[in-house]
């Protein structure tokens, strides 16, 4: 069994055959766990065989556990090797002994990586910009969900389903996600500023945040400008700075900040205000107000107005994520293994990253040039042939190339999401707790 599992952990480990052997080899996988101190057997769903599936189920279509199972057991046996059980418990069981940690740090370094490795000419003034954008995902509706991660107000019990805020962290020029924070979406230091301050270890001096009108605040443009980060954000019409005025005032400490911080902070944050004419989503003219930190005279009003117009990318990111790796909706019962699901999509996201730059590079394109969908079409398509082929260097070159040929243009200041036509077939919805439709619907059969 010893001499199978070493085997079987090579070749799904395989550093240069796989699609993402060469972002997450397996020593940096052992190491990563062994730092976390998890200890395991030998046993098919090792930990090195339990990513594997749960990556590959993170960019399947068919997110059952059942479909991630049955990839194993093919190449189980495409291996030599007698056929394991199609049953799902043991890798579910899998899937719950892998720590919390481990994948998050994963999905953290990876995604560092992915973006210092983009090439230099994709950074603005030879400084790295993060967008800064916060997004809602759901879960399933059970009692340890809802005791964390409650759900909206305005729904009836029974009928809301357990919400969860995020903020990402996502590099303009390689669209990985470098950090990711995520908290209830409801209740007292909750919101996104509360959730990018404690991503602000990320940043190094010299980086740049764009971001919302969520951040264009004193406390938050200061707090950046404290660790040397300019920041790039929209204020509200009512918050405009007067004409001629070029500081922020501190205002008095908010409910969160304790005094030490506060009296840390400037009495004066020197500004930027920037007015920008864009087309609003039904093609009317309006304009946008822009504050920044960066003050330098040389940065002019148009290179600062151009920087910012390129969030949009971020709402084109965070749809990838949601929509086309199917993660708007979460599927795990309860909030431990909530957490992991997400950031086992953003290891896989980033990795899928990683690779749409190494095809950028060997096609001289730019990695915000290239396809998400398509990068995971050609994922899905070339890794049974990856794992099961001598040549595998050629395979991997025809993979990048393959990925380069998926493009998307460059539309700035794109609005998403956009309408849809079709209509969804399914027209009842539960109006009541299902507890309470369970009881109606035995009375009228009694009846």
């Amino acid at each position: 069994m010893r001499e199978q599992f070493q085997r079987v952990r090579s070749d799904f480990s395989n550093d240069s055959g796989l699609p993402f052997g060469r972002l997450l080899t397996k020593d940096y996988v052992l190491a990563v766990l062994g730092q976390e101190g998890h200890q395991y057997r030998s046993r098919v769903f090792c930990p090195l065989v339990t990513l594997w599936g749960w990556l590959s189920q993170c960019l399947s279509q068919d997110k059952s556990l059942n479909d991630a199972v049955a990839r194993i057991l093919a190449h189980w046996v495409a291996a030599g090797l007698p056929a394991c059980s199609a049953s799902s418990a043991s890798y579910s069981n899998a899937r719950r002994r892998f720590p919390e940690g481990a994948m998050v740090r994963m999905a953290r370094e990876i995604g560092q990586g992915v973006h210092s490795d983009a090439p230099h000419h994709s950074l603005w003034r030879g400084r790295s910009v993060y967008l800064a954008d916060g997004t809602g995902l759901s879960m399933p509706d059970t009692l340890e969900n809802q005791a964390q991660y409650p759900q909206q107000d305005v729904h009836r019990k029974g009928l809301g389903f357990p919400l969860i805020r995020a903020v990402a962290l996502i590099s303009l020029s390689t669209g990985a996600i470098v950090d990711m924070a995520f908290g209830k979406s409801l209740g007292k230091g909750t919101g996104e500023s509360a959730l990018l301050r404690s991503m602000m270890g990320t940043l190094k001096r010299g980086d740049v945040v764009v971001a919302d009108k969520y951040h264009g605040n004193y406390f938050a443009l200061a707090m950046l400008a404290s660790r040397g980060v300019d920041a790039i954000c929209t204020i509200k019409s009512s918050n405009r700075l007067a004409a001629g005025q070029t500081v922020l005032l501190k205002p008095k400490p908010p409910e969160w900040m304790d005094d030490h911080t506060h009296e840390s902070l400037p009495n004066a944050l020197p500004v930027r205000q920037i007015d920008v004419d864009v087309e609003d989503r039904d093609g009317s003219p309006k304009t946008v107000t822009i504050i920044t930190t960066i003050t330098d005279p040389r940065v002019s009003d148009q290179e600062i107005s151009d920087l910012y117009l390129q969030r949009w990318n971020c709402e084109v990111d965070l749809r990838s994520i949601k929509c086309s790796m199917q993660m708007d909706e979460l599927r795990a019962k309860t909030p431990d293994m909530v957490r992991k699901e997400i950031w086992c999509h953003v290891l896989a996201y980033n990795l899928l990253r990683g690779v749409m730059v190494q095809s950028a590079s060997k096609l001289d394109v730019l990695p915000r040039q290239l396809s998400v969908k398509g990068a995971m079409q050609m994922v899905e398509s070339f890794t049974p042939a990856m794992m099961n082929c001598e040549s595998q260097l050629a395979l991997y070159d025809a993979f990048l190339v393959a990925i380069a040929t998926h493009r998307v243009g460059n539309r700035p200041g794109r609005q998403e999401p956009r309408f849809r036509k079709r209509r969804h077939r399914w027209t009842q919805y539960m109006t009541i707790p299902r507890h309470k439709s369970f009881r109606r619907l035995a009375s009228d059969a009694v009846a």
